[in-house]
């Protein structure tokens, strides 16, 4: 049962619970036409379900002090009418519009407090026996039980609705971690599937509240042939519990509903730090679908140089809507912003952005390259990546590459843009070196 189920569930729905006590008033009584359940606000009782032919009264509402219905509550004592359009108590105009000339009113009481009123009534005057009124005066016990309970269970729905929404009261226990106290145990009371994902939030939440527990860090990406880097990286870093790998920390913001949000803080973290690059190196942030067509991302672009951009498509959610998708590569690229698809090879969703978004740059994933060396189908499917990129006009890019091995197979298939351990692993920009001698002498070795 997730939160919707939750909320409209037959047996924890609180409007339901109330359109039957209105239901069951109407049939216990023969005589009865219709019945109204209203409950106290302030100085009125407003009618919250009916049946029978009351039922297009819910919404209505009479004075405190000017009708029976108000004298029940206000009293605690059943009120009866014979005929409504002489009785002094009676709110005449009212019954006279809604076609009712006599009623009981059943005062529903939890303890020392009146909630409100069930009323039952019939268009007849007189309609209602002494047994009638007897019946149910013996119910208004369990009236009040029934009435009372499901004002309960709609408080307790809407404190889990609040939980699940992240709301501030109650919800963080000591360490900023999720629902603590009553909040987490409501929730395991109403809704245990609840905890896992309320406490989730709270972690992301914790992140974005305090983005220095976020930090990035930069891995080049090689142009084999020269030894240089035409673009970094950037990795998002947590310093966070729990202590788990970034793609984790972003599967759950996602989960959560806060994908977008945790996406935002990383990609501006990382392009404020494009002019420290040199001029010919671009920087490849890493975005999923719904952040690749945000309005969130276009203002980010705004600041920078969109040329020096490379957009990587990741994929912690599904593509639901490819065209819009489509729509806003289109609008980026014109801005002079490039394309990625990472983890091709990996899966059939890799592919299906490569035929949809005709990136420019198609980025082996590193359990392709891993062992292309001693794999003949790695390399065979490597390969058959290569000619498709040729044929589209995408550069392919390999990562992971940890081994001179892999780097002389690669080279030989035509690979010509490389990142990985083998040449570096991810730091800080101050830590990276631009005079590449070491790299573009590893990059000759294995073709030597």
């Amino acid at each position: 049962m997730d939160a919707d189920d939750f909320e409209t569930s037959d047996v924890l729905n609180p409007e339901l619970l109330m359109q039957r006590v209105a239901d069951r008033a109407l049939a216990v009584v023969p005589s009865a036409e219709g019945a109204l359940v209203g409950l106290r606000d302030r100085d009125r009782v407003r009618f919250v379900c009916g049946a029978g032919t009351l039922a297009r009264q819910v919404g209505t509402s009479v004075g405190l002090t000017s009708s029976l219905a108000g004298l029940a509550v206000r009293t605690g004592k059943l009120q009866f009418s014979a005929d409504l359009s002489t009785d002094p108590h009676s709110d005449a105009a009212f019954s006279a519009s809604i076609g009712v000339s006599s009623s009981v009113f059943v005062p529903v009481q939890r303890g020392p407090e009146t909630l409100g009123v069930v009323t039952v009534c019939s268009g007849r005057k007189g309609a209602f026996s002494p047994v009638d009124v007897a019946l149910l005066a013996q119910l208004a016990e369990f009236l009040g039980i029934a009435v009372g309970f499901a004002g309960d269970l709609a408080r307790a729905r809407d404190k889990l609705a609040a939980l699940r929404a992240g709301s501030p009261a109650g919800t963080t226990q000591e360490g900023g971690k999720g629902p603590g106290g009553s909040g987490r145990f409501l929730l395991s009371l109403l809704h245990p599937e609840s905890v896992p994902w309320v406490e989730a939030k709270a972690r992301v939440q914790e992140v974005l509240d305090d983005p220095h527990r976020l930090s990035m860090v930069f891995q080049p990406i090689i142009d084999v042939e020269g030894g240089s880097a035409i673009s970094v990286e950037a990795l998002a870093r947590f310093a966070a519990e729990p202590v788990r790998s970034p793609d984790l920390w972003f599967n759950e913001a996602h989960a959560a509903g806060l994908g977008v949000e945790l996406e935002t803080v990383a990609v501006s973290k990382a392009l404020a730090l494009l002019p420290s690059l040199p001029a010919e190196v671009a920087m490849t942030v890493n975005v999923g679908p719904a952040m690749l067509s945000s309005d969130g991302l276009l203002r980010l672009l705004g600041g920078v140089e969109p040329h020096r951009v490379v957009l990587e498509l990741t994929e912690h959610s599904g593509v639901d809507d490819y065209p819009r998708l489509r729509s806003a590569v289109q609008a980026l690229r014109k801005r002079g912003v490039r394309l990625a698809v990472d983890d091709t090879g990996a899966g059939i969703s890799s592919l299906a952005h490569i035929l949809k978004l005709a990136p420019d740059f198609i980025k082996l994933d590193r359990e392709l390259v891993k062992g292309v060396d001693v794999d003949p189908v790695r390399r065979a499917l490597a390969s058959a990546l290569l000619s498709f990129g040729a044929e589209t006009g995408a550069s392919v890019i390999a990562e992971g590459v940890e081994t001179a091995a892999e780097l002389k197979v690669l080279r030989q298939a035509g690979v010509r843009y490389v990142q990985g351990y083998y040449f570096g692993r991810p730091s800080g920009l101050s830590s990276l070196s631009w005079d590449r001698p070491a790299v573009a002498a590893s990059c000759k070795r294995p073709s030597a």
